[in-house]
């Protein structure tokens, strides 16, 4: 069995052609093709006794599903060739994260008269131009200066965040007081949000973990002077493919952040967090 493509944006069709061979004389009564969604979602949950656990949730569903027609009988070495269409839902995409993760497969089953069937199987990688979280290329920074300086992120490339396209810009730091920083960089994270599951879960808790996917150092050791204001360009390489589009599910939220930091020894970090518009599909 194969599929047309490797990859398939989510909303749009997926051919898949189904190659059988007879090694013996059958008859093939019919079969199925289907798209199939596997996922995991990472939940936090306390016990009874106040202790924290992590319960990760396995789910499967079948997406989409196309039948097969009866063939007739097949002599030994004589091959079956069939072409179906699935439909991939808009709204899918795969996930690699750490809290969760989507991987998708197109699975095909052909009955056959007497024994066992044929049975076989492809991965499929759904993209997402996530048009649904793209309100967020308006939104606003956040910044938390930790009493020291202030950060801003400046002439950035663009709020569209894709895979192995460089962003470049510059990071403003207006000290507030004197001061003294290892240095300034830049991050790209993807923030994931695993609500509870209440009331069917009391025990539950929200859950959220950051990982930096993409680091880039901006500046070195410098000295913090109030009426000094900085101006620091930088470039940063999303990796290729991301791991994941910006998206949202009633079973979680993806968000990628493009944050600067100010690298203090044993102190609190200054930093400025603007949220990116992630699109795995071109």
């Amino acid at each position: 069995m194969s599929a047309a493509e490797a990859t398939v944006e989510a909303g749009q069709p997926l051919e898949v052609t189904v190659r059988f061979a007879a090694d013996r004389p059958t008859e093939v009564t019919g079969g199925q093709v289907e798209l199939v969604r596997h996922g995991m979602v990472a939940h936090a949950e306390r016990g009874w006794m106040g202790a924290g656990a992590t319960v990760s949730l396995r789910r499967s569903a079948v997406l989409d599903r196309a039948d097969v027609d009866p063939a007739g009988p097949l002599v030994a070495g004589q091959h079956l060739v069939r072409s179906v269409t699935l439909a991939v839902p808009a709204g899918e995409a795969s996930v690699d994260g750490y809290l969760v993760q989507q991987a998708y497969a197109v699975r095909a089953r052909l009955d056959v008269s007497h024994g066992r069937g044929a049975e076989a199987g492809t991965a499929v990688r759904v993209t997402s131009r996530a048009a649904e979280r793209s309100w967020v290329a308006d939104t606003t920074a956040v910044v938390d200066d930790a009493g020291v300086a202030v950060l801003g992120i400046e002439d950035v490339t663009g709020r569209r965040l894709s895979g192995g396209v460089p962003l470049t810009g510059t990071v403003t730091v207006t000290p507030c007081r004197t001061g003294r920083a290892r240095g300034v960089r830049v991050e790209l994270v993807l923030a994931e949000q695993v609500p509870a599951r209440s009331p069917e879960m009391p025990l539950e808790e929200d859950r959220a973990a950051t990982t930096v996917v993409a680091t880039a150092a901006v500046a070195g050791p410098l000295d913090l002077e109030p009426g000094a204001v900085l101006r620091l360009p930088f470039t940063l390489r999303p990796p290729l493919p991301l791991p994941a589009p910006s998206i949202s599910a009633p079973e979680f939220t993806l968000r990628w952040l493009l944050r600067a930091v100010v690298d203090r020894p044993r102190r609190p970090d200054p930093t400025t967090t603007l949220e990116l518009w992630a699109a795995t599909a071109p």
